[in-house]
């Protein structure tokens, strides 16, 4: 296969990314069911995919980044009134929102942490 993908592939990609099953992905574009898990057993469509999974995480992580000031001012709002219509439902959206948030904060850490380790390791086997 070569450095580029073709046209299916990259639309194999996208299908990828909106639809639960192969055979509905294969259909979407219309291929064999094989032909997708052949293209999956391929390193350049695998990382090509990887990357295009890396922009919609990147995506939904800005978002929800986002909605954080958001959900802090819905916590505000129903502390200063507890009584006003939805507060249970802004508060359960709000403590999600925030638990995602630093649950997303542990993760970026324990990356950072992991990669740290990584170079230590590779630096003490070169030596």
């Amino acid at each position: 296969m070569s450095d580029k993908l073709t046209r299916k592939q990259s639309r194999a990609i996208t299908a990828l990314m909106e639809y639960p099953t192969i055979d509905e992905v294969a259909e979407a574009i219309g291929v064999n069911p094989r032909t997708v898990f052949r293209w999956l057993d391929d390193p350049k469509f695998r990382s090509a995919l990887s990357c295009a999974e890396g922009a919609a995480l990147d995506l939904a992580t800005r978002r929800l980044l986002m909605l954080g000031d958001k959900a802090i001012a819905g916590l505000e709002s129903v502390l200063n009134d507890p009584t006003q219509g939805g507060a249970g439902n802004k508060r359960l959206a709000a403590t999600a929102i925030l638990d995602q948030l630093i649950r997303l904060r542990e993760l970026r850490n324990i990356e950072a942490r992991l990669t740290d380790l990584e170079k230590a390791v590779l630096n003490v086997e070169k030596d």
